[in-house]
């Protein structure tokens, strides 16, 4: 049930009540009670005894909380191409999104025309058949603290919350905890444990924010558990520890480099600035980065080549263009190979496009 400011509410599980005074997220709201303090409660432990303006009988009590009046919260205006365009964060029918089958967080700014400015809406985005079950936490200096927990149902997406570009250094890094769960199951999913990391740096990039079939508009999306690794770790119970090494390496084989950086079939996507490969370069020096640089380039254009992808646009920037002199002349060296300046309009000057298997 969704609650607004205002409304009267009973607790589920405790004596006593109060009203609605501060919606925190789509699962949780501050609830004033009668000795002036505001109570954070999850909506699945209140029931509506009054709606803010009308009245009912349903119940008799009467909590003594005043809320200051305020004016009603604007509601945001999208910038869209059409009277009838779905704002951003609406979750479309997602069943037939061609990403694979998983759970995601999405990062969404609310203003489409201006990407790296202006507020962001955090999503969690259940693209499975599943109904599931979150624990979310973020981390604070050393210690995680719990922020929001509640279920989502199969292929839709809950808000957590609405920041600012400042707010986001409370979203830097934290944990995310899922129990997969539907009726007539073969077999049952292990809980997933995953941690998450937001760059600064893939904010503050505009082609960081892209179209998919998640969730309406240009986002910012950041996978954390796909239903193929569960099924990968559900795969290892019961087997003692050489069977586990075992498949483990078979896995590691089918997964190539390359593959991370996949953005349409056998096309991929490189980002070579330092930020992108390393999470600290503090002490390094700029010939140590440049070679971490030119490393992961090799590395994944080898990986191309024996995956038969056809294109790779490998991000050099611009900078002061010694990484995109070192690699086409290392480019020199592979023969069939051709390449060319990256998309302007998309890149700038700022990446080479590699065609391993020539148009045609």
């Amino acid at each position: 049930m969704k609650f607004k400011v205002g409304d009267k509410v009973k607790f589920l599980n405790e004596a006593g009540g109060g009203i609605v005074s501060k919606i925190i997220s789509n699962s949780m709201v501050n609830v004033a009670v009668e000795d002036g303090f505001d109570i954070p409660t999850m909506t699945s432990e209140l029931v509506l005894i009054e709606s803010a303006g009308h009245v009912s009988d349903m119940f008799k009590e009467d909590y003594k909380v005043h809320l200051e009046k305020s004016a009603p919260a604007p509601i945001p205006k999208y910038e869209t191409g059409s009277a009838n365009q779905t704002a951003p964060g609406f979750t479309k029918n997602i069943s037939k999104a061609k990403e694979e089958a998983g759970v995601y967080l999405a990062l969404v700014p609310t203003d489409q025309k201006w990407l790296i400015t202006g507020d962001l809406d955090i999503y969690l985005v259940n693209h499975t058949s599943y109904d599931i079950l979150y624990s979310l936490f973020l981390k604070t200096g050393n210690k995680f603290t719990g922020y929001d927990y509640s279920s989502v149902e199969p292929e839709s997406s809950i808000l957590l919350e609405t920041i600012s570009r400042e707010g986001v250094d409370d979203w830097r890094e934290g944990v995310v905890q899922i129990l997969y769960h539907a009726d007539n199951l073969n077999k049952i999913l292990l809980p997933a444990h995953t941690n998450f990391k937001v760059k600064q740096n893939k904010l503050n990039n505009e082609n960081s924010y892209l179209e998919s079939g998640l969730i309406t508009g240009k986002a910012f999306i950041i996978s954390l558990n796909l239903i193929e690794q569960q099924e990968k770790a559900q795969s290892y119970i019961g087997k003692d520890e050489d069977e586990i090494k075992e498949q483990k390496s078979v896995e590691q084989k089918k997964e190539a480099l390359i593959d991370r950086h996949q953005t349409l079939p056998k096309i991929a996507e490189v980002d070579l600035h330092i930020g992108e490969l390393l999470d600290n370069i503090a002490g390094l020096e700029s010939r140590d980065m440049l070679a971490v640089q030119l490393k992961y380039f090799r590395s994944c254009l080898d990986s191309a080549i024996e995956q038969n992808y056809k294109k790779v646009t490998f991000i050099h920037g611009v900078g002061n263009g010694v990484l995109k002199n070192r690699i086409i002349q290392i480019l020199k060296d592979y023969e069939e190979l051709e390449n060319h300046s990256a998309s302007i309009a998309k890149y700038g000057v700022g990446a080479i496009d590699v065609l391993i298997k020539p148009w045609e």
